[in-house]
């Protein structure tokens, strides 16, 4: 099945509101970890990233790609290895930002996460969602798929 133009359309945006929930829920736990419990930025920044992570699969799947297939662990899989990758790209460049740089570490987060978002994980993740039938948008192809 293709994707309409209006469909299309409507996932960027869709996807970078989940993106905005889940970087709340990153930033939060970034600063609970170093305010709170007084780990540096760094030691804290993958742990937090893990929080996003979990907003960011379920989000995208169900809410920005209206994906509602039951092939959550392939799917699962393949956005795993994406977000390895964009974990480690996270955190180099987070590490680098305020290790050599005055940025203050939230701005540094969000600067870091927008552009491994926009350059490598959603036109990945586009991939990993697009639809194989035309039962995938659909809630109700997706529980007759688990009961069959």
């Amino acid at each position: 099945m293709r994707c309409t133009l209006t469909q299309k359309a409507g996932t960027l945006p869709r996807s970078l509101l989940v993106g905005l929930v889940a970087t709340a829920v990153d930033l939060t736990a970034l600063w609970g970890l170093v305010a709170g419990l007084g780990l540096s930025p760094q030691v804290a920044n993958i742990p937090a990233l893990l929080f996003g992570l979990g907003v960011q699969f379920v989000g995208n799947k169900y809410f920005a790609f209206r994906d509602y297939s039951a092939r959550l662990v392939a799917q699962g899989s393949r956005f795993a290895l994406v977000e390895l990758l964009a974990l480690g790209l996270n955190a180099a460049i987070f590490h680098v930002l305020v290790s050599a740089t005055a940025l203050p570490y939230l701005p540094a987060r969000l600067l870091v996460e927008g552009l491994v978002y926009l350059g490598l994980s959603y036109p990945l993740w586009r991939l990993i969602f697009a639809p194989r039938r035309p039962d995938d948008r659909s809630p109700v192809g997706a529980v007759e798929e688990v009961l069959r």
